[in-house]
């Protein structure tokens, strides 16, 4: 089963929003067989497993053990049932990591092998494939993406000073573990204020990997189509009460009754986005933390400096619980979870 998640790792950078999952295929101790989902839309693990078996090989199914991470699919979607697959190669035994939180599989693909003959053991891996697939397990269990919310504080607590621009506060590893987080998300979220304060550029520049989808929440609408973020060649959305267009952007007016961030929830897992980092100001992130349960992981880094005075860092909820505190450089870096969206994810 580790060598099926080494696998799954694999698939991560091109799957969009479904699940990273790998597949093993073991007969007499030797694996004859192995996979994982490549491609968004393309075939699943189980399927490019079997592919893998040389044709010699193939009636070794019948006695061979597939270790797959995740319950495999029961449902015909982008690509057909990988448990009907399984049982159409004469495939017996299958140990899966955990069941699929998707509703539309949880447990019916244990179900329809069982039916068929097949003996399905099912091992205790949800913590990490929630951890592997946090977006993938938010969308289904809570309808909206995993959200992420990250900042820089010196060591007095404060995360800059009004007035004063873009002011580094990490370190140069801070920052290049930043630009790795930003590629490892869907998209990225910032308030006007902080446009108009830091005029960022939110792309991916220190690392390898593709820029996130940036999205801006600008209520009143005073966005000009002037600042860095429209000069990059990427479309930017922002969402606001106010009706308005950019010129070869995406502008959202939403109805004023109602609150911004529910639609951007509801606008990126319409474009197969789950995973969501918010770089924005303390009233953004304060948005969040103060939602009906609006909110994943924080991520933040302490400097050794102070700043003596400024803009208060977000107040950590009590909903938190540790997951890293390790020295970077010269900052701390702490990340707290969510103790009720893991409680849901593991519970499976």
């Amino acid at each position: 089963m580790n060598r099926a998640f080494e696998l799954a790792l694999l698939g991560k950078p091109k799957i969009r929003s479904n699940p990273a999952v790998g597949c093993v295929i073991i007969h007499n101790d030797t694996i004859i067989g192995e996979g994982y989902h490549r491609d968004f839309g393309g075939p699943h693990a189980e399927v490019n497993a079997i592919l893998s078996v040389q044709s010699g090989d193939m009636y070794k199914l019948m006695e061979a053990t597939i270790y797959v991470t995740l319950e495999p699919c029961s449902y015909i979607g982008k690509t057909p049932s990988c448990a009907n697959h399984l049982i159409e190669n004469g495939v017996k035994h299958v140990v899966i990591g955990c069941l699929d939180p998707n509703p539309k599989v949880r447990g019916r693909g244990i179900q329809m092998m069982r039916e068929q003959g097949v003996n399905v053991e099912v091992l205790r891996y949800a913590q990490t494939n929630a951890n592997l697939n946090p977006g993938f397990y938010s969308s289904m269990l809570h309808d909206r993406p995993y959200v992420t919310l990250k900042w820089a504080q010196s060591s007095d607590g404060f995360i800059g000073q009004k007035g004063q621009g873009s002011m580094p506060i990490s370190g140069q590893k801070g920052r290049h573990f930043t630009h790795t987080w930003r590629s490892e998300h869907h998209a990225i979220l910032v308030g006007s204020n902080t446009v108009f304060e830091d005029n960022p550029r939110l792309d991916v520049r220190l690392v390898e990997g593709e820029s996130p989808q940036v999205i801006v929440l600008d209520r009143r609408g005073r966005l000009t189509g002037n600042e860095m973020i429209f000069s990059l060649g990427k479309e930017v959305w922002i969402f606001s009460y106010q009706i308005k267009e950019i010129e070869h952007h995406r502008w959202f007016t939403v109805d004023p009754s109602k609150p911004l961030i529910p639609k951007v929830f509801e606008t990126m897992l319409a474009h197969e986005m789950n995973t969501l980092f918010v770089e924005g100001g303390r009233q953004i992130h304060q948005a969040f933390l103060e939602g009906p349960m609006w909110w994943d992981e924080l991520r933040y880094f302490t400097s050794r400096e102070k700043l003596g005075q400024g803009i208060d860092a977000p107040a950590i909820p009590a909903d938190c619980t540790p997951y890293i505190r390790e020295d970077i450089g010269d900052d701390e870096m702490v990340i707290l979870r969510s103790k009720q969206t893991w409680q849901n994810f593991i519970s499976l």
